[in-house]
């Protein structure tokens, strides 16, 4: 995703919580920055890329031999022919951590320790695991990583027969074996062992489960139908960049772990980072897992994949981000006032207002007690209430809970989310609309201003609007609220000046970024003592970013 890093998937339990602390701890989720291997048709990104890039990576590692996927211990790993990365975190940062393959290939065998020498240009004494390293292994082991990459040894050099029927002089570190090739030319005389080639897991090469290649769609046409999902289902199917997808995926052995990772549409794979454990029936229904499509995510088939750590069974869900497909919007409904008879409870926000089904709305709320447990739940038009997992809720050191509620594959109506104390009794309640009258992706035919201008009209990334507008009463306070191409509504809030202008004094121009999408921008005004309106369109083309950090950095908010 961005390059900021899909932050630890941690979970994919809470989307939009779940995705900010994915997009700090993998880089790897960066479509910019893949490379291929076209010797084994494997890839290389993020932190994974960074690390064998700036470690010497094909003498120390060699080629890729799978994609990224979740190891059995929850990491997410990739392997190499001499080695096996993992993904972990320290202090908040992404760390890359070298497979133990020395102490894996010998079974954790215990070698034959030795007393110690005095160290010398051509040996040296290991005191942490009380071996010895000499001459060509010596040089070797300190110029090429030292503990970093190798580890430790964890015996003396030993002959034995290798793969090829040839007695060699051997060594095993801790992640490494080194052989001895007298009959090389000098210099390149000591090998690494293909470790990586003789542990890796048969059912990891080639990756399991990956999508099929999304066929090219015809010139102006339709984009292809999303493919039968297997053993899994993703609620909704399609939507643009904004978009929630829930994955629930069946046909495990109960109680199982159950190993996710997500397919692109060029095929490159990302790990989420955890297991979910399968319930009684083998299904991961009960793990709430999704995901929000962000900015960085690229048009095209997607799929979330998972497998039966112990079963191998596996299931794929497919899903499909289309920025432009079925988004133009009808210009007519583009000023309709949707917060309106949307109640709150409490000091409460809920951000957006109204949107199409498969946003993720997050519901703010002050007052509760640190540290208290919170029940969260959702209303729907029906009257039917729905409990909100407890992993979509936080609360913090200052009583403020957040809750995420993801609306996947739910009709159209007013909806009403709750959060409760359970300690200390606060309830907070805001109604949300699901709704695609906002929608005004591209196509879509910009509405007439109603006493203000946007100038430029039409803008592309760079452009820097001015926004003005008059009429209303002097110095009242303003609802203000956003409409975007992605079919969101959200309400801020504002204030005219001194003559019922807003834009003049402060100014309000704003910068068109990448972070913008495509399509139509409404900026709605309405004086709260005068009732007066100010509606203001302006055109975005060549973006497809997610619309609307840039207006509240403007706003100064």
């Amino acid at each position: 995703m961005a390059h900021r890093s899909f932050r630890s998937l941690m979970r994919w339990v809470a989307p939009v919580l779940a995705l900010m602390i994915a997009a700090t701890l993998f880089p790897a989720f960066a479509q910019s920055d893949v490379r291929t291997f076209p010797e084994t048709g494997h890839t290389l990104r993020g932190s994974f890329r960074s690390f064998w890039e700036a470690n010497n990576g094909l003498a120390n590692f060699g080629l890729p031999l799978t994609e990224e996927y979740v190891g059995p211990n929850g990491r997410t790993s990739q392997w190499f022919e001499r080695a096996r990365f993992e993904l972990t975190e320290q202090g908040g940062r992404a760390v890359v951590e070298l497979g133990r393959l020395g102490v894996e290939i010998t079974g954790g065998k215990v070698f034959p320790k030795v007393p110690p020498i005095e160290n010398s240009a051509d040996r040296r004494y290991i005191a942490e695991t009380q071996h010895i390293i000499q001459y060509g292994f010596k040089q070797i082991w300190e110029t090429r990583g030292d503990t970093r990459i190798f580890g430790y040894p964890i015996s003396e050099e030993i002959d034995e027969i290798l793969e090829d029927g040839e007695w060699r002089t051997v060594q095993y570190f801790e992640r490494a074996r080194f052989e001895y090739w007298p009959n090389l030319p000098p210099g390149e005389r000591v090998l690494f062992s293909r470790l990586g080639s003789a542990l890796v897991p048969r059912e990891l090469t080639p990756p399991p489960g990956q999508a099929a290649p999304a066929p090219a769609p015809a010139p102006g046409g339709p984009p292809p139908a999303v493919p039968a999902s297997v053993n899994a289902s993703v609620t909704p199917q399609s939507g643009p960049p904004g978009t929630t997808f829930a994955f629930v995926a069946q046909g495990f052995e109960p109680g199982e772990q159950v190993g996710i990772w997500l397919t692109a549409p060029d095929q490159s794979t990302f790990g989420a980072g955890f297991q979910a454990t399968a319930d009684g029936q083998g299904s991961i229904a009960s793990a709430r897992i999704g995901l929000t499509a962000d900015n960085s995510f690229a048009d095209g088939l997607w799929s979330f994949n998972a497998q039966g750590v112990a079963s191998k069974k596996q299931a794929i869900g497919y899903f499909r981000v289309a920025r432009a497909a079925g988004r133009a919007g009808d210009p007519n409904k583009l000023g309709l006032i949707a917060h309106d008879g949307l109640l709150r409870k409490g000091n409460v926000q809920i951000t957006p207002a109204a949107a199409p089904a498969g946003r993720t709305f997050i519901l703010a709320a002050a007052g509760y007690s640190p540290g208290e447990s919170v029940s969260a739940w959702f209303t729907g038009p029906d009257g039917k209430s729905t409990p909100i997992d407890g992993a979509a809720v936080t609360l913090d050191a200052k009583g403020v809970v957040t809750v995420a509620v993801l609306t996947g594959g739910l009709p159209d109506g007013i909806y009403t989310a709750v959060a409760r104390g359970n300690s200390s009794a606060v309830e907070s309640a805001a109604a949300f609309r699901l709704t695609s009258d906002y929608l005004a992706g591209p196509g879509t035919p910009r509405p007439a201003n109603v006493s203000g201008s946007a100038t430029p009209a039409d803008a592309t990334a760079g452009t820097v609007i001015q926004i003005r507008g008059q009429g209303l009463a002097a110095n009242e306070e303003l609802e203000f609220w956003i409409t975007e191409p992605s079919g969101a509504y959200t309400l801020i809030g504002a204030k005219a000046d001194s003559q019922g202008r807003l834009g003049y004094n402060p100014v309000f121009d704003l910068r068109v970024t990448n972070e913008y999408l495509s399509g139509v921008y409404g900026l709605h005004f309405r004086g709260r003592s005068s009732g007066r309106r100010v509606d203001i369109y302006f055109t975005v083309t060549g973006t497809s970013g997610n619309g609307t950090l840039g207006f509240l950095q403007a706003w100064g908010r």
